[in-house]
């Protein structure tokens, strides 16, 4: 009875390469879902605060403009996170390429001496997928450096609506018969706006121990 060879066995570079890519992969899709529902929920609270301006009037004149900024910072949220996304994607390819790579190297390396003599294209094989490799590489080093420019430009959009929550809740401070709802709206906004920042923040400290 013929038996198939043994699979062989990944490296410890090639295994340590896979865990981060998993882990990347695990936190960016946990990352993207809970993102989305914490944006849909800032610009409910954002719609929510415009509706409670044109209800009261006047009277809410001044926090009409907090409002319309509310609005525009969830519009930006949005934008900038739809920047993030595109810029995870071409990271992820490539550490699956690069996985792939290693893996290919491996399989040949592994290869038994007398078979390896009996092909002679074998050598530059290897060379060509570490060449290879090391293009990968620079690609991942690239990825990286765009991946960290739109999570700062992420970052900044949120520290600005931080800034507009603030103001909010002051302006809320200094209503009359509205206060009650204003100071609720702005507290919603706030609560949101720092899940967020949080989420973000977890997100940049789990990427930045893999990125290149």
């Amino acid at each position: 009875m013929s038996t198939s060879p043994a699979p062989s066995q990944a490296s410890p570079a090639q295994e340590r390469l896979r865990r981060s890519f998993l882990g990347v992969a695990d936190a960016t899709f946990a990352f993207q879902a809970r993102l989305q529902r914490r944006l849909r929920e800032i610009d409910r609270k954002a719609l929510n605060a415009q509706v409670l301006v044109k209800r009261h009037g006047k009277e809410l004149a001044g926090y009409g403009v907090v409002a319309q900024s509310f609005r525009e910072g969830a519009q930006q949220l949005q934008s900038t996170a739809g920047e993030v996304q595109r810029a995870i994607h071409p990271l992820l390819l490539a550490f699956m390429q690069t996985l792939r790579d290693d893996s290919q190297v491996d399989k040949l390396q592994a290869l038994p001496a007398a078979v390896r003599e009996r092909a002679p294209g074998l050598q530059q094989t290897l060379r060509r997928l570490r060449a290879e490799r090391q293009a990968r590489d620079e690609q991942s080093r690239h990825a990286g450096i765009r991946l960290r420019q739109a999570l700062a430009r992420f970052e900044a959009v949120v520290a600005e609506l931080e800034y507009v929550v603030v103001n909010g809740r002051i302006e809320a401070a200094l209503k009359g018969d509205a206060r009650a709802q204003l100071a609720q709206v702005s507290a919603d906004m706030d609560n949101a706006v720092t899940q967020v920042r949080d989420l973000l923040r977890q997100y940049v400290e789990h990427i930045e121990k893999v990125l290149p």
